[in-house]
């Protein structure tokens, strides 16, 4: 099984290989169910939450709102992105594509689409039907280079044109090669420009709320494996961004695309942390950690500190909006003492990243 993992892992850190279904919680598809969780009773942090220096954006948006729209470009091609980030992506910038192969299994895009009603097909990258590509009728394809892709890209490139972003690059990076070929680097830059300046914010107001120096242990399980994210991983990279600490056994580096290590039930214990941060969705399912023997012993376990969040954002993550969406649920969690934000709450959270970015 971890095998299995591990090629998923390396299309995209968790993409669709054939039908998962069964892996999935019978809760996956609703919004994750989530324990607030303060800043760690270690710290001392005031009574009132502090703010950032520039406030977060209200995400208490009704999930109803139709989302923000950025400036579209004016693109008279037939766009069709080849996976949900990619789409994610192109979106920030202002490119709509015509079309969206769902290879990622997202819940997060497919909450989005249903406001915008972006045309999708299933796609299953490691087995591509070229006829289905073909029938969409593209000028120009655009995704991330998994091995999938890299290895039949000549074949995609009988069909149209075809736009990679390197596999191993930050967002920020892929978002910066896309935007040269939508003539965008402007908007691009604006939006890497804001994302940075939003983890500044969210660095100082866990400072101000003394919960700088907190650890935070972030874990899942796909395919029967429990995972934990690993230093290489982007949501890794945004908890050191933000002077939040890791357990020691999860500040290794992975492979390029691999952004966890694998946790077998008798080392659990070696994950605790201030909080525990578990992903959740359709592509995860939780019980085979929560049912462990050592999971009810944890320190954050007993002591009410486990938060449920979205695993598109915290997982798989690699976009402006999933590093958005990870700020925001610190912010929430460890400034406000909340709730993190759940799968309905993805229109509110768009319409918030797209106001911080335009």
């Amino acid at each position: 099984m971890l095998a299995i993992g591990a090629t998923c892992a390396v299309v995209l850190a968790l993409a669709a290989c054939g039908d998962d279904d069964d892996t999935a919680s019978s809760t996956s598809a609703q919004s994750p169910t989530t324990v607030a969780a303060t800043a760690p009773s270690t710290s001392e942090a005031p009574t009132t939450s502090a703010t950032p220096t520039s406030a977060p954006p209200d995400t208490d948006v009704p999930t109803t709102a139709a989302p923000t729209t950025t400036e579209a470009i004016a693109d008279d091609r037939t766009i069709v992105a080849l996976d949900e980030q990619t789409a994610f992506a192109l979106l920030s910038i202002g490119v709509t594509p015509a079309h969206v192969l769902t290879t990622l299994n997202s819940e997060t895009f497919a909450a989005l689409n249903s406001d915008l009603g972006i045309p999708t097909t299933e796609f299953v990258i490691a087995e591509p039907s070229f006829e289905v590509v073909a029938g969409l009728d593209p000028d120009l394809l655009v995704g991330i280079e998994n091995p999938f892709l890299v290895e039949r890209a000549s074949e995609y490139e009988q069909i149209a044109p075809l736009v990679t972003t390197p596999l191993d690059a930050s967002w920020e990076e892929q978002l910066q090669v896309l935007a040269v070929d939508f003539e965008a680097t402007d908007r691009a830059a604006s939006v890497i420009a804001a994302v940075d300046a939003f983890e500044a914010d969210t660095a100082q107001a866990l400072a101000d709320q003394g919960a700088a120096g907190s650890s935070v242990s972030v874990m899942t399980v796909r395919l029967g494996n429990i995972l934990a994210v690993n230093a290489s991983g982007a949501t890794g990279e945004i908890l050191t961004a933000v002077d939040l600490t890791r357990p020691a056994a999860q500040l290794a580096e992975g492979p390029p695309g691999i952004p966890f290590v694998p946790v077998s039930p008798e080392t659990v214990g070696e994950h605790d942390a201030d909080l525990l941060v578990l992903g959740q969705g359709v592509n995860f399912d939780v019980a085979p950690l929560v049912d462990s023997p050592i999971y009810g012993q944890l320190g954050a376990v007993q002591n009410g500190a486990v938060a449920d969040v979205v695993g598109d954002a915290w997982i798989l993550g690699g976009t402006g909006f999933a590093t958005y969406w990870v700020l925001q649920d610190l912010v929430d969690i460890l400034v406000d003492g909340g709730a993190p934000a759940g799968f309905d709450d993805t229109s509110a959270r768009w319409t918030s990243f797209l106001e911080l970015t335009s």
